[in-house]
Formats: C-alpha cells, sequence, structure tokens
C-alpha cells in the first residue's frame, strides 16, 4: 500500500501503522532474551477509548482533505466550464467566414476568433482536472482501505470489545461517507 501513495497527498493518509500500534497494549514483562515475545496485558477500555480518539482523528483528518480538495476540484471545474463556453460564444459569433471585401468588420473580428492555443489550454486544464480527479480517487480508495483493514484488526485483536461499540458505529458512518465520495469520483 506504500508504494501507492501519492507523494503531494502523503501527510493527508490514514497513519495506518500508528493505529496498527496502537492496537498493541504493553507486555505484561519486559521480553529477555529468554521470552523475546512475552504475553501482552489484555485490551481493557482505556485501551479502546485511546484507539478510538486516534481513530476518529484518522478519519477527521481524511474526510477534511477529501472534503477540501473536492471543493478545488468542483470550483476549477466550474471555472473551465465557463472559459469553455466564452470560446465557443467566441466562435459562434464569428459566424461563417466571410471575405474583408464583403465586410469590413471582418478584420475587427478575425481578432476574436478562438486560436489553437486557446484551445491547447481548455485541453490541458481539463487533462489536469481529470488527473486531479484520478488522484483523489485514489486517495479516497487506499484510505477506504486502510479504515477497512485497521477496524478489521482491532476486532480481531480486541475480541471483548466489538465495533457495536457506538463510537465505533459513528467511526464506520464517516469511513461510509469516504468510501460514496469515493464513487462519486471514480
Amino acid at each position: 500500500m506504500r508504494t501507492s501513495l501519492l507523494k503531494d497527498y502523503y501527510y493527508y493518509y490514514i497513519a495506518y501503522e500508528d493505529l496498527k500500534d496502537a492496537l498493541k497494549t504493553p507486555y505484561e514483562r519486559a521480553p529477555t532474551p529468554e521470552t523475546p515475545h512475552p504475553n501482552r496485558r489484555p485490551w481493557n477500555e482505556d485501551d479502546e477509548k485511546a484507539f478510538v480518539a486516534q481513530l476518529e482523528a484518522e478519519l477527521d483528518k481524511v474526510w477534511t482533505f477529501q472534503r477540501v480538495k473536492s471543493g478545488e476540484i468542483v470550483r476549477r471545474i466550474k471555472a473551465s466550464e465557463k472559459e469553455v463556453n466564452e470560446v465557443i460564444a467566441r466562435l459562434e459569433r464569428r459566424g461563417p467566414r466571410r471575405s474583408s471585401a464583403q465586410n469590413g468588420t471582418a478584420a475587427a473580428e478575425e481578432d476574436d476568433i478562438p486560436t489553437e492555443d486557446d484551445f491547447m489550454l481548455l485541453e490541458e486544464d481539463l487533462s489536469d482536472i481529470i488527473a486531479d480527479v484520478h488522484d483523489l480517487a485514489k486517495f479516497t480508495q487506499l484510505n477506504y482501505t486502510g479504515f477497512q483493514k485497521i477496524i478489521k484488526k482491532h476486532d480481531v485483536s480486541s475480541r471483548d470489545i466489538t465495533l457495536a461499540n457506538p463510537t465505533l458505529t459513528c467511526c464506520r458512518n464517516k469511513q461510509s461517507g469516504i468510501s460514496n465520495q469515493s464513487s462519486r469520483l471514480g
């Protein structure tokens, strides 16, 4: 999963390793050469509260970044749509080609005709937006997968305390929102 991370989004991904470490309780006895992996103390309510707080913080971090980026993309789409409409309007105002002998204003109209460069710039803007939508969808999917995996690990490591816990149910609902956002982007 680490190799799939987008460099520009790196600090906004779920801190999966930190959450995984939070699922480990302290050892009952310090490791020794004879017993390098002693038993860990059982998971308790304090461990659960600390883990849930950390999980919620990660969910909020991912959700906020996703919401901000999504809003940015929507604004860029609207700006590009306006630019495309302006270029089309300029093209339509030109109408059918006329010779300058027939119409003395043809030279002035020629100055307002969209150029190939205008269309290339529009194409570049749209390509950049499409790439950003793809990147955000990838970011969303990787985080969704990370949250699914860490919740599954939680259920395994804290057998007595399951995700029926109301706080973790809330986390699952946020996670579901992240998944829904992904499906709208991809």
